[in-house]
């Protein structure tokens, strides 16, 4: 059976715990499904488009066959079931596999798809004492792939 790997992420921007998270898929599974969230905010905290989120992936990753990407918007769900159930049918919209793994970076990120996949947690936080998105945009931190550099300069 083949194992499908799904994760869900902001990507605001790339950094390296991400990049240690969907290597960890590429490695462990036949495919990995990166959901690019909250494709529709653009404000301080989410400055980078969907379509400049999807070039840091592919820069990190280039030519990988095994990599599907794609941009979702919020909707806004009440519960971690109607969000879990949203981008699967959004997987299955776009004529993918249905995914077998869940990974996420934290045990509360992994919560979503608990209760529906195998969940691995790739923590950030044991890279080095954390990794910071806010931390990255606001300058206090370096800790992106020098692929990335150019897109978020």
């Amino acid at each position: 059976m083949k194992t499908i790997a799904l994760a869900v992420m902001r990507l605001q921007p790339l950094h390296n715990g991400h990049k240690l998270l969907i290597g960890a898929m590429l490695a462990e599974n036949d495919l990995a499904i990166v959901v690019i969230g909250s494709a529709n905010r653009k404000d301080e905290k989410n400055p980078f488009s969907a379509a400049d989120r999807e070039a840091m992936i592919r820069a990190v990753f280039p030519n990988e066959t095994r990599l599907a990407v794609f941009a979702i918007d919020d909707i806004g769900a009440k519960t971690k079931r109607a969000w879990a159930d949203f981008v699967l049918r959004e997987i299955a919209r776009r004529e993918l596999p249905t995914p077998t793994r869940y990974y996420a970076g934290s045990d509360d990120d992994g919560s979503w798809f608990a209760d529906r996949l195998i969940v691995r947690i790739v923590d950030r936080f044991t890279l080095g004492g954390g990794i910071s998105a806010t931390d990255i945009r606001s300058g206090k931190s370096r800790e992106v792939p020098p692929e990335v550099c150019s897109i978020i300069a």
